[in-house]
């Protein structure tokens, strides 16, 4: 790897830190308190645009709930 594959790397690492950032704000001011009920609200919303997530990622969200 050279320094630019790094600096993709830590620029991918931030972008996933501040994305937990913004799920645990949700969960904390809604009292979420799994990732199961996420799904359970994820689910439905994502059946009824079904262009925008493929069948498998809805499977795999319903085998976590």
């Amino acid at each position: 790897m050279d320094k630019k594959d790094i600096l993709e790397i830590a620029e991918g690492l931030r972008l996933i830190e501040e994305g937990v950032e913004k799920i645990q704000a949700v969960m904390r001011s809604k009292k979420i308190k799994s990732i199961k009920e996420i799904a359970a609200e994820l689910i439905p919303f994502f059946k009824e645009d079904d262009d925008s997530v493929t069948e498998t990622v809805i499977q795999h969200l319903d085998k976590r709930h």
